[in-house]
Formats: C-alpha cells, sequence, structure tokens
C-alpha cells in the first residue's frame, strides 16, 4: 500500500522572518538624531563635514521616496515626522 502524505508548508510568521525592515520613519528619525547631537555638540569638528554629508544624503533620499503628493504637501510630511521624532528624542 502507498502512504500518502499531506505535506503543507505554514506561512511564514513573523518570527520565522527575521528580514530586517528600515521605513521611512527610521530614516527620518535618523536625521532628528544628527540634528539633536549636532546642537548638543556631540561631534568634533573634524567630524562635521562627514557628519554633514551623511545627513545631506539620508535627507535627499527620504525626499526622494516620499509617497508621491503635492511636492510642498511631501515636504512638510516630511519635516513633521522629523520634528516628532526631534521631540521625542528630545525627552
Amino acid at each position: 500500500m502507498s502512504e500518502e502524505t499531506n505535506t503543507q508548508e505554514a506561512p511564514a510568521t513573523e518570527s520565522e522572518n527575521n528580514e530586517p525592515q528600515v521605513s521611512l520613519a527610521d530614516f527620518s528619525a535618523t536625521l532628528q538624531v544628527i540634528d539633536a547631537c549636532t546642537q548638543r555638540g556631540a561631534f568634533r569638528g573634524e567630524e562635521l563635514s562627514s557628519v554633514g554629508q551623511l545627513r545631506d544624503r539620508i535627507s535627499a533620499f527620504v525626499q526622494h521616496h516620499a509617497p508621491s503628493k503635492e511636492e510642498g504637501e511631501a515636504e512638510e510630511a516630511t519635516e513633521e515626522v522629523v520634528e516628532e521624532v526631534a521631540e521625542e528624542t528630545a525627552e
């Protein structure tokens, strides 16, 4: 007699899918952390140029990948997220 086995794969759960996720909000938070650290004097003078270049690249990425709305609205939304994260970081 042949034996049939029913092998159904269960859908991947969150614990099985360990792929890291990064969102635009995470990048916006990074911008805010850089701004807060700069305002508080956390960087030495010789580090400022590389930190500034990194901040510019992240900012450009966020602006480029922001959901397509009218340009003014998209920039305002990005700035609002950055400001909200800044307030949370400052606390």
